[in-house]
């Protein structure tokens, strides 16, 4: 299951309500003390031919 991060509490170039879909940064975040200020949701993915 992939997921995504959004920021609950401002940290570095990151504003309340960041969504932040990039694997690599969000590896980054979640190892970091930042992760107090995220949650994770599941990535969706759009369905095909919509």
């Amino acid at each position: 299951m992939t997921i995504n991060l959004v920021v609950v509490r401002p940290f570095g170039p990151y504003a309340k309500g960041a969504l932040i879909t990039d694997a690599a940064t969000i590896a980054s975040i979640l190892a970091s003390t930042n992760v107090t200020s995220i949650v994770r949701i599941n990535a969706t993915t759009p369905l095909s031919g919509a």
